[in-house]
């Protein structure tokens, strides 16, 4: 079977949205236009692709087979013609990058004006999201790099280079805490406290107890949980939870007054990031260009591993 960039769009389109009608809006068919495209589809490979219900469409198991591959297909086709682009000078593309809270409010934005000053044609898709969904959208092509802290072994993710950057985590309560009193606050102290957290099995949160496990004390009360940064900071400057987050995410409130570091060595963890890529397919041009904007330890031997093979790319 010929496939062709509209038919490939109009199938993940349907996958995507689970119906057709909805599907045809997503990529400006009618609705009949769009059923014949996915008949047409199902009647050359000899096998249904979704399952029809009242309530939408469900794919098969030959569906859900063809999925990765038309997903790889699309990918590969815009590369492709935005490869020629960059060989014409144009330096046009997208960069789909994700990264954690920490770097999105530091060494991003600087990377990205660099990069945007020397190619204004570039569009950058941002994705902000913990490390778990990062890898997930890695892995499905939603994004081509992405910067965290350091990840266990993936077998569908490598690490491109390490980040000249790292933050620290410690423990803040607002100023107005009785614990600004004392002149000395230890570990127990703190951990007798109330607290605002991320929500169980995000990374945070798993390095927090592996630290508290690590000093010999039982994990203080949660009083509440969320993945919500805004709500971390705020639930904290403006009540009696004490909270635990990178020194990047909370810059402003400090600056402000609104919050206080409390400096537990216990509870004081330096992380360090790296930047991550698919370990199968070619890296976009744009992406390399990112590459080249973002502050990276040994740097040249990291881009030298993605060198072009133009001069004008």
């Amino acid at each position: 079977m010929t496939f062709d960039e509209k038919k490939l769009r109009a199938f993940l389109a349907v996958v995507e949205c689970g119906s057709l009608g909805r599907a045809a809006l997503a990529v400006h068919m009618t609705q009949p236009a769009l059923s014949r495209v996915i008949k047409e589809m199902e009647l050359r490979f000899g096998l249904p692709l979704f399952e029809r219900h009242s309530k939408g469409m469900v794919l098969s198991a030959a569906g859900e087979s063809l999925v990765p591959h038309a997903r790889l297909l699309l990918f590969e086709m815009e590369q492709a013609l935005e490869t020629l682009d960059a060989l014409k000078g144009l330096r046009r593309g997208t960069v789909r990058l994700g990264a954690v809270a920490a770097v999105t409010r530091s060494i991003v934005p600087k990377a990205a004006a660099k990069l945007l000053k020397e190619a204004p044609a570039l569009r950058i898709d941002m994705l902000e999201a913990p490390d778990g969904e990062l890898v997930d959208a890695l892995v499905s092509r939603r994004i081509d790099l992405m910067i965290a802290a350091e990840l266990p072994p993936h077998e569908e993710v490598m690490p491109v280079a390490e980040c000249r950057f790292d933050d620290v985590y410690t423990v803040f309560c607002s100023t107005s805490h009785p614990l600004t009193r004392h002149v000395d606050v230890d570990l127990d102290r703190v951990l007798a406290e109330s607290w605002i957290m991320p929500k169980p099995g995000s990374t945070p949160r798993a390095l927090f107890e592996r630290l508290v496990r690590q000093s010999g004390r039982t994990l203080p009360v949660i009083a509440v949980e969320t993945n919500s940064v805004g709500a971390q900071l705020s639930f904290v400057a403006k009540g009696r939870l004490l909270g635990w987050l990178p020194h990047p995410l909370i810059e402003s409130e400090l600056a402000s007054g609104a919050v206080r570091l409390l400096t537990i060595s216990e509870l004081t963890l330096h992380r360090r990031f790296f930047v991550y890529r698919r370990r199968r397919g070619s890296l976009p041009a744009a992406a390399r260009q990112m590459l080249q904007s973002l502050p990276l330890v040994r740097a040249e031997a990291a881009l030298a591993a993605f060198a072009p093979p133009s001069p004008h790319l």
